[in-house]
Formats: structure tokens, sequence, C-alpha cells
């Protein structure tokens, strides 16, 4: 044809019918011009391309859409999601019409020899404009621009115009059948473009007609923050599924690790409160519906209430994804029908007419089949990941939910309920932390549970359709297979909770040991009680061995089952079907029972989790309906707050404020955020409510009473009827002091713990003064928040400068200020761990006097100071500052000599008030109580007088510095040296960066290196021989299709073949399994044990400096990672990257041409692990480091809960855990969109493998290189390779993770040991218990002053020494270095003339007896508290309790000497664990004594008796008795007196009163 005349034939084709010779468009009849319609139809899409272009260039240049939000984030339209989901449908519609247009080309240039471009350039410009309108529609609604959308209203309209002159041309040409693909796509867009346009006409109405005058008001809070936002929600649905949103924090995390500030806030919905409020509004409507109907509340139904609807969508996810994980294995058998018809050439011969192709021709080419597999994987994995993300997301709000739940239900727990009812504070704190987990877990796996049966059974059924009975045969394998697995799985079950008791009784016992290792140590127990925890920790592994051999049977069974069915279907298909095995039947099915092995592994782990869910659930509703604290204290219930109030939780009408002279209600309008949780005075109507029982009227409290108490009867536990205290009938004046005294044991502390609400009322009442109700408490055992100094003592209130220092003033806090590092910004350790006990008294005793509360309960906060000091803080902070105020102080206490300041005197018996009433009355009424009191006046002025003796002479500043010393010799004791500036407590350290190597081959040291390297070869050598039995099953189905008949094997050849290859696979990977489990079991085993040897070996200085929750970290929360996580961890790792590797050498076998993609796909997953690593670790670190805050904040808060109860301090602590939630949740988030973000991209490379080996092998094999079987077992191979690299990198992080684990252990097994090895003395040594110290000096660490310089002293056989001298002097370090717990560092100390440095350490420590200051029993029997190494007779064991005053204690409980002692001795009074103490020593006969200021906690009279019988039965043992008190060792053979580590005296106590000039004369004599 000449040039000139070329016309329309480059569109159309030369030899079209619908142009004319010319090459111009024939149109008598228009609808009939294929060609001419399909240019009409491409002009609106290329008119949108060039119409948006230049609107989206326009309004960039010349138009500034500025908002206050950022542009990294946008408000959806209305319509959003279904204009993407239809986007994304109307593309793959584009994509197959292309696909078909080529189709259709190829029969014109086979028939006509030309080609008709006219076919296929429609839907190319359609797929730009398509892609074009996305992102028209993007800009439009990052700019919020709703007239934008007129331009792509027009162009979905003359679309649709465009389909619909295809559909009638097809019409025209009879070609309007749904067998024609044409037909069936153009209908298909033609739906898509008429709904694309109703959604326009949707934003149009609006956002242009219904438009907001004022654009900024629609933008959300969310929005308005400087922060970075969580922007799942403010990003395009694109963005959202695939998670591009998330780019930023990985560049970020690439350059540096990330820290919680980088990571931003959550958005409101998703605010730990927010969600707390929505699931306690249907707890509490599913509440009243329970009462209405007689039964308990189900949380269950709250549950299903509140996320059914929500989980719905993440389930339907799965079930799509599974359908479509179902297509790829399907087309494997249309591509093999397909590349054989080719390579064996049937069916070429036919004669090809041109023609629109039909609906099965399109389906049956192998090209389209391959993209199809591409589509349909790709669509699997984005499916199955959105809806694990959804699952994951859902579970964390119920987890968020729940621990919010039970932090708010433990705020009002009675006190009985965590220390004496059914449950434990371990027991509570796992419904905070596990059972909140395995809700989250039964979220995450919930779907698997009804997907995996119905997904086993589709495949089964496919299996049928492909190989008819023996499918079924060879599903009767999985039949087996399916209970087996779930009674493993109940098995594991079984034994992981018998391992989980085990180890919360390993923890406790390990917590004791670290608790008491001072004790320990100095009765050289420690070993003792480790052989206890080693015992303990031998059972546990005997069970984890169990579920780790569990596991790793479920790992060869899964591993093994595809094998053995394969094996049995295709050795039984041959002689059943009466057909030979094809490849596109083998590799067809092989793919299906692929598909299988994820399912079957997971079953048995879905069903340990749905019912660990259950348990979790049941459990949680116990707890919920537990016994809760009486309320007749607390007035309001503080969960009765409006939330949506921007106050803090209190109506106006509750809310005071507090000043210095007491509680002001004419305040209001200068409520502050602290002053704001606390509630009004307890009115009498609310007083009756909340649980004053037994009462009809009560009458109003007279102004000059603070607290009434009638006829009380009060006991622990609301279901007992015996009550603790009975007929208490008491009046608290109102502004005055009350004491209350009596014997240990007597009711004193449940007495004002009755006043407070923390028992239960029996009968009878307790009244609050109607206008002046607020408590302040300090507790026996002062509890500390781990927050600054000033935190502590503030307590929540605003500081006031100068009301601030007069409260640290009066509490004799500003020495301790002075020495502390950071002043009183310093961070009190847990538990106020570097505090001594009197500092932690005293900071607990400035909270009360600065909190301006109306009444303050002190319970015996002076027992912990010494005399002196008690004596500041009663002067200066009770009577000059409580009292003065005229604030109502109710004072528990065993210092008698202050009884003369109090208004009113309670003496407590037996849990009865056995005397009240002023000083004088109580010494009308008990002569001998006026004794006692006499007796301490005495005993506290020789104290004051043994100060001021050392002081005499001192300037104020000298004095100052002595003070100053004081406290520092007493922090060094307690504590810690610390450089000037640090912290007290370091903040946790976060590793960073990789694990090293050398960390994993110290692990696999420890696994041994013979069971490592088994487990590693068993899996290579499974899957080496896996591929080799598919290579195999490729012959053996190659055989069946080839026509050359000479070379075939019989069938018997090829099914021996298969078995013996299946039979090698299931034993390599039993080797590799097993050898696995046994190796981490030999290496949980040898790593704890090490672990915790080591540790108690530690010098003390090392728990001085060591937080205990760091150690019990790793003996728990590490050890744990070792025992349970790490090796399945390690195992998933090597089993997928030997899987993946597999997959890659076998498709490069196949095509060798394969390795030039293998290569770039390798080295793209390769660099997107290194960037995902590096950002996950650190998500991964973040989260661990967040989530110890709550569980810290959790357990501070059970330990203190009277406290915050008494100040109405519950709001405060509620938002503070809301804080900590928030910052969690966002961490866990964050790390479970890195995963998806990870799996979605490393899936994508295996699939783009797979779309590259499918067509690649499809192009070999019909040029004749590839055996169709080959192509059928490389495409098998490679739609497993994207998942395969998926799961091999993302359990390799998790590995890297867990290996810090062992880091951290591996650092507490190299810690330095106390020297423990010595020469044995003779067994009777020391046989007369003489002490001679030889120039020692002594220091607590070599970086500390010494504490002791230049000693020498003698010490005869069977003297009584007493030393005196003030805190700090250095009386407890010289008795610490006699048993070498400190560093004597010159000179040395010899017993009976042995050195002790030559001596094995637990020998010399188990050789001497102390009576230690601080009383500590460990859990157990009180017979095994006594006499640990059961050496001992049971008289004597009654003797020991007689001599130390507990004889009829321990008679008078049910069980005697096997009686339990609960955990940290707590069943028993501070007094009645100091009593057992000395009965300990007494069972040790040792020739030597040390009493520690060993009756602190023991009343007066007690005291004296205790002192006469250690007289008595230690007459012929040496004797070293501390004491602040003269009194004490007023009788002592010899007196010791020590000044700022230096002897001041040391001679007999004649000899000293004989000189005048002698300190302890001048104590004794001013006292005279």
């Amino acid at each position: 044809m000449a040039q000139e005349n070329i016309g329309w034939y480059w569109l159309c084709g030369v030899n079209s019918t619908d142009l004319d010779d010319s090459g111009s468009f024939v149109l008598d009849r228009v609808s009939d011009n294929t060609c001419f319609i399909d240019l009409v139809d491409v002009l609106p899409h290329l008119w949108f391309i060039l119409t948006a272009a230049s609107v989206l260039l326009a309004l960039t240049c010349f138009v500034r859409f500025k908002h206050s939000w950022r542009s990294d984030y946008i408000l959806r339209f209305p319509g959003h999601i279904l204009r993407w989901l239809i986007s994304i449908f109307l593309l793959l519609c584009l994509f197959a019409s292309l696909a078909e247009g080529i189709l259709t080309d190829e029969t014109y240039i086979q028939s006509l020899g030309g080609s008709q471009p006219h076919l296929y350039l429609p839907p190319i410009t359609a797929l730009v404009a398509c892609i074009f309108s996305l992102v028209y529609y993007h800009h439009m609604e990052v700019w919020q621009a709703g007239g934008m959308a007129f331009v792509s209203l027009l162009y979905y309209a003359l679309a649709a115009l465009g389909e619909i002159g295809k559909l009638i041309n097809l019409h025209d040409a009879k070609q309007n059948s749904v067998e024609i693909a044409r037909f069936d796509l153009s209908i298909l867009q033609l739906i898509c473009y008429s709904l694309l346009f109703l959604l326009d006409i949707n934003v149009i109405i609006c956002k242009v007609f219904r438009s907001n005058p004022n654009p900024s008001s629609e933008i959300v809070d969310d929005l308005t923050s400087s922060e970075p936002l969580f922007r799942a929600y403010y990003v395009n649905l694109a963005s959202q599924v695939s998670f591009w949103w998330l780019n930023w924090i990985f560049f970020l995390g690439y350059k540096r690790p990330l820290d919680v500030p980088d990571l931003g806030k959550l958005p409101e919905s998703l605010n730990a409160e927010t969600l707390h409020q929505q699931f306690k509004e249907e707890y509490e409507k599913e509440k009243l519906q329970a009462v209405s109907k007689g039964h308990q509340p189900s949380l269950g139904k709250v549950i299903v209430r509140i996320y059914f609807v929500r989980m719905a969508l993440a389930g339907i996810l799965k079930l799509l994804g599974d359908f479509a994980g179902l297509v790829g294995p399907v087309c494997v058998s249309g591509i093999v029908l397909y590349v054989t018809d080719f390579y064996y050439k049937t069916g070429r011969h036919e004669e090809v007419k041109p023609h629109f192709i039909s609906a099965s021709e399109f389906m049956a080419n192998g090209f389209v089949l391959a993209v199809v597999s591409f589509i349909a994987e790709t669509f699997q994995f984005t499916a199955a990941h959105l809806s694990f993300y959804y699952s994951a997301y859902y579970g964390m709000c119920l987890r968020s939910t729940i621990q919010s739940m039970v932090y708010e239900k433990s705020l009002s727990l009675s006190t009985f309920a965590t220390t004496g009812g059914d449950m434990t504070v371990g027991q509570i704190t796992n419904h905070m932390s596990t059972d909140p987990m395995n809700l989250l877990y039964m979220f995450q796996y919930f779907h698997f549970l009804w997907t995996v049966p119905f997904l086993i059974a589709l495949v089964l059924y496919l299996l049928y359709v492909q190989l008819g009975t023996a499918a079924l045969l060879g599903s009767v394998v999985y039949i087996l297979v399916i209970p087996v697995q779930l009674w493993i799985a109940n098995f594991m079950a079984k034994h992981q909770k018998n391992a989980l008791y085990l180890a919360d009784e390993r923890l406790k016992h390990s917590n004791e040991i670290l608790q008491g290792i001072k004790l320990l140590k100095s009765y050289g127990w420690e070993q003792l009680y480790v052989k206890v925890v080693e015992k303990i920790r031998l059972q546990e592994l005997n069970h984890i061995l169990r579920m780790n051999v569990g596991y790793g049977v479920i790992g060869f069974i899964v591993s093994a089952a595809p094998l053995l069915v394969t094996l049995l279907t295709f050795g039984t298909y041959p002689a059943l079907s009466g057909e030979d095995l094809t490849p596109d039947k083998s590799f067809s099915a092989l793919a299906l029972f692929n598909l299988m092995t994820g399912p079957l592994f997971m079953l048995p782990m879905i069903t340990t989790h749905l019912v660990n869910g259950i348990i979790s659930t049941a459990r949680l509703q116990r707890f919920f309906m537990a016994q809760e604290v009486e309320m007749q204290s607390a007035g309001n219930d503080w969960r009765e707050r409006d939330y949506k109030n921007t106050g803090h939780g209190m109506d106006n009408e509750h809310v005071g404020r507090h000043n210095e002279n007491g509680y002001d209600d004419n305040h209001i309008d200068e409520v502050d955020e602290t002053s704001s949780i606390l509630p009004k005075v307890v009115v009498s109507k609310r007083s009756i409510k909340y649980g004053i029982t037994h009462t009809t009227k009560l009458g109003h409290v007279p102004r000059s009473v603070a607290i009434k108490i009638t006829d009380g009867n009060f006991t622990w536990d609301k279901n007992s009827k015996r009550p603790i205290l009975s007929n208490i009938n008491v009046d608290i004046p109102a502004g005055e002091l009350t004491m209350i005294i009596g014997a240990v044991g007597s009711g004193k502390s449940s007495l004002v713990s009755a006043m407070q609400g923390e028992m239960t009322t029996l009968s009878g009442s307790v009244q609050f003064s109607r206008t002046k109700a607020s408590i302040a408490y300090a507790a026996q055992k002062a509890w500390l928040i781990n927050a600054t100094l000033q935190d502590n003592v503030l307590f929540g209130e605003s500081l006031v400068s100068k009301k601030y220092k007069k409260t640290i003033d009066a509490c004799a806090m500003k020495p301790d200020i002075d020495i502390l590092p950071g002043g009183d910004q310093t961070e009190i350790g847990e538990k106020g761990i570097n505090l001594s006990g009197g500092q932690k008294q005293r900071i607990s005793v400035a909270r009360t006097v600065y909190s301006g509360r109306d009444i303050v309960i002190l319970d015996d906060p002076l027992s912990a100071l010494d005399v002196h000091v008690g004596s500041h803080v009663f002067q200066k902070a009770i009577v000059g500052n409580l009292l003065r105020k005229k604030r109502t102080v109710v004072l528990v206490t065993h210092q008698l000599q202050y009884l003369h300041h109090a208004q009113k005197i309670i003496v407590m018996k037996e849990g009865r008030i056995a005397h009240q009433g002023t000083l004088q009355d109580i010494v009308d009424e008990t002569p001998d109580l006026y004794n006692e009191y006499q007796q301490a006046v005495k005993t506290a002025t020789e104290s004051e007088t043994e100060i001021e003796e050392t002081l005499r002479g001192l300037s104020e500043d000298e004095r100052k510095t002595v003070f100053r010393k004081q406290i520092s010799r007493e922090l060094s004791k307690q504590s810690v040296s610390i450089p000037k500036g640090a912290k007290l407590i370091e903040q946790e350290e976060m590793e960073k960066g990789s694990v090293s190597y050398k960390m994993y081959f110290f692990y696999f040291h420890a696994m041994t290196w013979f069971m490592s390297m088994s487990s590693v070869a068993g899996y290579i050598a499974h899957g080496t021989f896996t591929a080799g039995t598919n290579f195999w099953l490729s012959s053996w189905s190659e055989a069946g299709i080839s026509a050359d008949n000479s070379t075939k094997e019989p069938l018997s050849y090829y099914i021996a073949g298969y078995a013996g290859l299946s039979l090698a696979g299931v034993l390599s990977i039993l080797v590799g399994n097993v050898s696995i489990a046994v190796g981490a079991y030999i290496a949980s085993k040898k790593l704890h044990i090490t672990m915790l040897q080591n540790v108690t070996r530690c010098s003390m200085r090392f728990f001085d400096t060591t937080p205990l929750g760091r150690i019990l970290n790793r003996l728990s929360s590490d050890t744990n990672i070792m025992d349970m996580k790490l090796f399945q961890s390690i195992d998933t790792t090597i089993f997928f990257s030997v899987g993946y590797l597999t997959g890659v050498v076998v498709n490069c076998i196949v095509l060798p041409i394969f390795i030039l993609f293998a290569v770039p796909l390798l080295l793209c997953g390769f660099l997107l692990a290194t960037f995902y690593v590096t950002t996950s670790r650190s998500l991964q670190r973040l989260d661990s480091v967040t989530k110890s805050p709550i569980f810290a904040h959790f357990s501070e808060t059970l330990s203190g809960l009277p406290t915050i109860r008494a100040y109405r301090d519950q709001d405060r602590f509620y938002h503070a855990l809301m804080k900590k939630l928030n910052v969690n949740n966002m961490t866990f988030l964050y790390l479970q969109s890195t995963h998806r973000w990870n799996g979605l991209r490393l899936e994508m490379i295996g699939t783009i493998g797979m779309l590259v080996a499918g067509i690649g092998t499809i192009i070999s094999s019909m040029n004749g290189s590839t055996e169709p079987s080959k192509v059928g077992l490389a495409i098998t191979y490679i739609i497993e390779i994207g998942a395969y690299m998926n799961f091999a990198i993302r359990f390799a992080a998790e590995t890297e993770m867990y290996m810090n684990a062992i880091e951290r252990i591996k650092e507490y097994i190299g810690v330095p040991n106390e020297t423990y090895a010595g020469t044995e003395p003779a067994v009777d040594w020391p046989k007369h218990g003489a002490i001679t110290m030889q120039g020692i000096s002594v220091r607590y660490a070599a970086e500390l002053e010494p504490v002791l310089k230049n000693i020498s002293l003698t010490f005869r056989s069977g003297e009584k020494v007493g030393i005196c001298g003030r805190t700090g002097s250095g009386k407890s370090s010289l008795t610490l270095a006699l048993f070498r717990i400190i560093d004597t560092y010159k000179g040395r100390i010899l017993i009976d003339d042995v050195d002790i440095n030559q001596v094995p350490l637990s020998t010399l420590r188990q050789r001497i007896a102390i009576i230690p200051q601080d009383p500590i029993l460990f859990n157990g029997t009180i017979r095994y508290n006594l006499d640990p190494e059961n050496r001992r007779s049971e008289n004597d064991l009654w003797n020991s309790l007689e001599i130390s005053q507990l004889k009829e204690t321990v008679k008078r409980m049910p069980e005697g000497l096997d009686s339990l002692v609960s955990e940290g001795g707590e069943n028993f009074s501070v007094g009645q664990r100091q009593l057992f103490c000395l009965a300990r020593a007494f069972l040790r006969r040792s020739r030597i004594l040390i009493m520690d200021e060993a009756t602190a906690s023991i009343d007066i009279e007690t005291d004296k008796i205790l002192q006469e019988v250690v007289a008595t039965v230690f007459a012929d043992c040496t004797v070293l008795t501390i004491a602040h008190r003269v009194a004490t060792i007023l009788d002592s053979d010899t007196i010791l007196t020590l000044s700022d580590g230096n002897v001041v005296e040391y001679d007999t106590p004649e000899n000293l009163l004989e000189n005048p000039n002698s300190i302890f004369s001048s104590l004794v004599n001013s006292n005279q």
C-alpha cells in the first residue's frame, strides 16, 4: 500500500473490514465498525489524562492550599474506601482487557498475518487514565477541594458511554454472549465507571453544595497537634493497605535507634481512657442485665458485643485470602497442560480463525494463568496481613481495656483480697499481665480457628476433583494426624500449666532469697536456699522438656504428614484410577498438599490460645467480682466520675481545696488538678449507703470528734464471722493527738485500718466529722513511689516552696537532701530500695505533714528512727506542725516516752480496747504501764544526752557536717555511693545495635555443639530429601505423558524411590526437631543454675547497687524467653531459611537463567531485611521497655493501696497508668505495623519471583528446553518462596531480640563473686569465741571511704561487749566485717587464733550467730524458718520459741510448728518476726552471738524479758550487742564506743564510770 494512503491502517490493521481502500472508516453503520468504536473509546481517557494533569499542575503552581494540619495526613471524602476498591477492581479488569486484546490480536496475526492495535490500545489508555484518576482523587482529599470532582465526574460519564458503545458493537456483531471475554469485561467496566460516577456526585453534594463555610472546623483534634500521629486512618486506602504511610519510621529507625518521643501519639479513638470507657459502659449494662435475670455478669458477652462486628472484617479478609491462596495451586494444573501441548506438539495443527477469544480460551492460556496466580497470591498475602493486623489491633484494644479495668478494680480491692484471701499479689499481677496477653493472642489467632477446618475441607475437595479416590485415601493421614496434634497440644498445655506454676514457685523463692540476701549471707544459708530453687527448677525443666519435645513432635508431624500423604496418594492413584500420573495432576496436588502444612502446624497452637483466652476470661470475671474495700470512709466512689468533663473526675459539689488550716468548702473556684481528685467529707447518707452495717439511725458526729466508732466489730474476711477487733467504742478528739499503744499483735494497726475502711464491718459504725474528714496516712512499712524525693513528699499536691521547706526541716530531711546527688530531685528506687528504713519513714511522715489533710494517721513510723531523730520528728513535725495547726493525729507507737503529749491514749490488748483516756486515767488504771512509761522517758533522755555529748562544743556548721556524715554512712550502709549528679537507680539500659555472633556461639555452646549441629544438619537434610522426592515425582509424572514407552520404568520403581526419599526426609526432620528441643533443655538448665548460683555468691555491694527488680527480670522474663521462646524462634528461622534456599536452588536447577533474576531478588530481600530488622529491633526493645513501667506501677500500687485510698488519690494513679498504657499501646501498634510492612514487601518480592519463574519456565518449555513436569515443580516451589522469605527474616529478627535475654543472662553469669574457698577449720571451731582485730580498715567498696579505720581490739572468750555510737559511727560495719560481708582491705581478724580470711566463707558464717536489725521470714513452715537444715529436734525448736516468747503464739496456731508463714512473713507482726529471728539465733548454739539492734520493733516489756533470757542462755558465749540506748548495754562486761569509724573508748563499764571525762560516764551520770 502506498505511503500516502496509510489512513487508519496503523490502528485497524491492513486487512481490516472496518476501513475502505483509502484507509478511512466505513461508517454506513457506525455500531458495526469495531475499530471506530475503539477509537472513540480512547478519547475520554486521553482527554482526562490531559485535563487532570493540567488541573493538578495549575493548582500546585498557582494555588497554595494551606491548612493547620500537615500534608502527609488526609481527611477522607465520603465513599473513599468504596472508590478505591472499585478503582482497583477496574484496574484489574483493564489489565484483563489488555490481555484479551493481545490474545484476540494474536488470532488475527495467525490468520491474516497482520496486527490490529485497536484491540489493545484502548485498555492501555484506560489503564493510564485510571491510575491518573486515583492520583487526582488523592490530591482532592489532600487539598480538600471537592470542586475538582466535576472533572472526574465528566470523565466517568464519557468512559461509561465508551463501554456502552463497545457493547452495542458486540451486539451487532452477534458477540454479546457471556462466553465472549470482551463482552464480560465491557460489562464489568461499565458497572465500575457508573459506580464511580455516582460516588463523584455524592462528593459534589457533600463537599461543594453542603460545604462548611469554615473548613478548619472539620479538622479533627488529632491533626492539630504538633506531635507525629499514628496516621493509619489519615492516609488513603492504598497507603493504609500497603503500610506505605509507615516508610518514615523505617528511614528514621535506620539512621538512629528510635525512642518513644519519635512515635508521637495515638489518635483519640485509640486512647486507653476512650477504650476503657467504651468497655466499661458495656460491662455496666451487662451487670444490670445479669442482676435483672439473677445470674453473674458475663465478661465474654461484653467482649463479643463490642468486638464481634469489628473482628468480622478481619475474618472476612482471612477467608477471602484463603480462597485466593487456592488459585495458585489450581493454576499450576492449567499451566502444565498449556506447556504440555506445546512441548509434545499436541493440538497445534488446527487452523485458527480471527475472532474475539472466549472466556475459556482466555483462562486456558498459560501466561494468563501465571498472571492470575501472581494477582491471586498478591491478594492472598495482602488480605492475610491485613487480617492479622486488624486482629492484633483489636486484640491490643482489648488488652489495654482489660489492663485498665483490672487496675481500676485493684484500686478498690479489699486488703484481705490481696493478702489473705483467695488471690495472692502474684495472681492479681497475672490478671494484669498474663490474662490480657492471653486475650490478645486469642484475638490474633481466632479467625484461624474457623477458617483452618474450612480451608482443609476445601483443599480435600479440590484434591478429590484432581485425583479422585486416591486423594481421599491420602487425606486419611490428615484425619488421623489432626486428633493426634490436638492431643499433643493438650499434653503441652498441661505441662505448660505445671511449668508456669513451678516458675511462679521458683520466682517466689528467688525473690525471697534476694529480699533476704543479707540475712542469708549472715547465716551462710544462701546455697541452702539456692538448692531449694534448683530442685523446683529441675521439676520445671522436666515439664518444659516435655513441652519442647511436644513442639518438636508437632513440627515432625507437620513436615512428615505431607510426604506420607503424597506417597500414599500418588502411589495408589494409578491403581485406583487406571490412569498414569501426569505432571498437571501431580504438581497441582503437591501445591495443594503444601497449602495444608501451615494450617496443620497452627491448629494445636490456635486451640491452645483459644482455651487460654476462655480460661482467662473466666478468671478475670471472678476477679471483677472480688471483695472490695468498704466505702464508709471514702465517700463517693472515685470511679463515679464524669469523663466528658475536663475536671478530674468529681462533681463540683464534692470538690474542695485543702489549706494549711484544714478543709475549706468555700474555695471551689480555686480547685487545682491535685485537690480535684479528693472527695468531699463523708456525709451520713453516703456513709449508710457504703457499708455501715447493723445500725439503724446514726446521729451527727460532734465538731469536737474527728472519728467516731460505735459498737464496732471488724474482720478482714467478709465471709468470716469471727471479729479481729471486738466491741470497739472510741471517739478520736478533733485537732488533738491520740496515741494507740499495746503489745506486739494486739491489734493496733488493725484499729487504724478499721478507721480507714480497710476492714470489713461485721457490726457497728465508723463516722467522720462533717467538716474535717480528709485523711493522710503513713503506713507501718513506709510506702514510697519510684519518683523523685520531692514527688514522694508532695504526692500529687502542688509545690508551695515555703510550706515544703518547713516540712523538710520538721522531718529532719535537710541533711538527707544535701547528701543525695540530685538533692530532692534524686530518684528513689523501687520500694525505696536506695534508702534506709529511717529515711523512708521520714519521707512518709513528711508526706502527711505536707498534705494539709485534717486527719493524720501514723502507724508506728518512729520505730524505724534513731531515738534522737525520732524525737526531732515528733517534736517538730507532729507537735510543732500538725498539732499546732489543729490537725487530728492518730499515732500508733511503742515509744511510750511521748505519752504525756497525747490528749487520748488507747491501750489495745488481744483485739480489744483494754483502756482509753488521758495519761492520768491510764496511770490510775494500770500502774505497770506507768513504770514502762517512766523507763521509756529515762532511756530516751539517755540517748538524747549521748548525742548532745557528741556534739557538745561544736559550731552549728560542724554539727551539720556531723549530721551529713551520719546520713552518708546510713546511705552507704543501705545502698550505694553515687557520683554527683547521677540517679540512684539508673534507667534500665536499652540495648542498641545487633547482637554479636559471639552470643550465638555462647548459646550454641550451652546447648552443646553436638545438639546444635545435629539440628541444623537435620533441617538441611530434610530440605535436600524433600527436593529429591519432588524431582523424583517430576520424573515419575513425566513418564505418564511421555510418548516413548521404551524407557518407562515400572510403577514399583517410582513408588520405591519416592518412599525411600520420603522416609529419609521424615527421619531427618525428626533428628532436627529432637536435637533442638533437647539442646534447648540443656542450655536452659545450665544457664539458669549457673546464673542463680553466681548471683547469690556476689558481694553485698552488687545487691546494694542493683535493683532487685532487675535481677528478678533475669530470673523471670529473660529465663522465660530462654525456656519457651528462643529455641522455637531459632527452630522456625532455620526451617524457613532452609525452605527458602531450597526453593531458589530448585528453580535455578530447572531454569538456569532464573539465577539472573534470583540474585537481584535475593539482594532486594537482603536490603529490605536489613532495613526492617534495624527498625523492628528498636521497636521491639521499646515495646519491652515501655511494658515494664506498667507492671512496676501496678506492683507499686498494690503494695500501697491503703495509702493511696487514704489520700483519695486513686484517680491520679489511674491516669498515670493510662499514660503508660498509651505509650506501650503505641509501640505495640507500630511494631505490629512494621511486621506487616515487612511481610507484604518480602512476599511481594517472592511473588514477583513466582511471576518471573512462571513466565520463564513457560517460554522455556514452549521452546522445548524444559519438560512440563519441571515447570510444575518450579512453580510449586516458587509459590511458597515469598512466605518462606518473610518468615525466615521475621523470625531471624525475633531470634535476635530473644538473644538479648541470653546477653543479659551471660552478663550476670560473669559478675565477680565473693571468695568462698578456704581451709576448713576444726569441727568445733570456734571453741572459745575469742575475737582479735589487728589493725583492720574496712570499706563497702574500693571507691568509698573507709567506715572503720585501723582498729585493733580483742574480745575475750565469753565476754559481753556493748557497742554504742551514733548512726554511721561504724557499729554495724564492725559486725559485718566479722562475717566478711564487707571488704577488710587492711589488717586481719582472728577468731580463736584462726584468720577468718583463710576459713571457707560459708563455714565462717555458719559458725557465728546473729540477730539482725531487719526481721525476715521466708515462705514455708515455722519449722523450716527456724531450722532449714533440719538439724534440731522438736524439743529444741519449742525451747527456742519459749525463750523468744513465741511458744504460746505458735501453740495457738492450728498446725503448730508446721503452720505456714506467708510471703514475707506478712501473717506475723513486725515485732513477732523479730522474735522469730531471735529463736533462730538461739538454735544455732554458736560461741559468738551478735545482736544488731535486735529489739527495735518490740515493746519495752518484752524487750526487758529478752535481755534477761539472753544473759542466762548465752552466759558462756561472746556476745556483741549494738544499741543506741545505754540502758540496754549497762550490764555488759566491756563497753566499746565508736565515732566516725574510730574507737573512742573501750573499757569495762566500771572503769569508764570511774573516769568522769569518759563519754560513757557522762551519759550515765546525766541520767541519775
